[in-house]
């Protein structure tokens, strides 16, 4: 596996943690951490027991020491049985999520508590149980992953859109009590990006890439480089943000939506 060293060639070791690895963006996020120099142990935890086992084995296989973990973010016990085994850790990725969708109108209770238990409290809870430890020792990155669904109204939404504009406030504040102690807390906010989120949302379209052309009736705008992701191009930021490179940069939210936003 390609490594890739930091500017001055050094490698800056230690663990690196990823939750809601087992597929989609989080796998990649963990296959692009996996070639960093400054991994040196790899975690990778996801609710999915079979898949997250298995990227564990291929990591192993390939040169980076990686263990699997089962955890449920929305059970306290299981995040802490998480961080037990990995406290040692230096830079995290929060990736964990689910997507519902349906008519503002029609979004039931138990909808709306199930998108929040996971994207918002499960994730803002394992950050903090990670940030403890960071500030204990003075020293730690982590990175969230948001989506712009947190600044742009989608429709069918109204759940998904909330828990990821909470998480992004809620970390965000959390960066702001803990950057005085050496952490650094950021948000990467994809646009469409292929996955199998995605295509459950794209049902309604040909393809996932025609989501690039917008939408009148959706109130989805084009995406003016006219494309969209694919989740390689976030897991490079996650890994930038987490990397040496970014030391200086805390409670940033990094838009990975190929100007979809207009930069607002």
């Amino acid at each position: 596996m390609q490594r890739h060293p930091g500017e001055d060639g050094t490698t800056m070791g230690g663990t690196t943690v990823v939750v809601g690895a087992a597929q989609g963006i989080g796998e990649q996020i963990a296959r692009r951490l996996a070639a960093e120099a400054w991994t040196e142990r790899l975690v990778v935890a996801d609710i999915h027991e079979g898949l997250v086992t298995a990227l564990a084995r291929e990591l192993t296989a390939v040169g980076v020491p990686t263990d699997a973990q089962v955890v449920d973010v929305t059970d306290h016990g299981s995040i802490t049985a998480l961080v037990a085994m990995s406290a040692e850790a230096e830079r995290v990725a929060v990736v964990a999520g689910i997507f519902r969708a349906s008519p503002a109108l029609d979004t039931s209770w138990d909808e709306f508590q199930q998108v929040l238990a996971v994207n918002l409290l499960g994730n803002f809870f394992v950050a903090q149980a990670y940030a403890r430890h960071m500030v204990g020792r003075g020293s730690g990155a982590i990175v969230g992953v948001a989506s712009i669904a947190s600044r742009m109204p989608r429709m069918r939404q109204a759940a998904y859109s909330a828990s990821k504009a909470g998480m992004r406030q809620a970390l965000r504040v959390l960066a702001m009590e803990t950057v005085p102690f050496g952490v650094r807390i950021n948000t990467v906010s994809p646009g469409p990006t292929e996955s199998a989120m995605m295509r459950e949302l794209a049902a309604d379209h040909d393809s996932i890439d025609d989501l690039a052309a917008g939408s009148p009736d959706a109130f989805r705008p084009r995406v003016p480089d006219g494309r969209v992701a694919r989740p390689q191009q976030v897991a490079a930021a996650v890994a930038w943000l987490l990397s040496p490179d970014s030391e200086h940069v805390a409670f940033h939210d990094l838009q990975v939506d190929g100007g979809e936003t207009l930069g607002i």
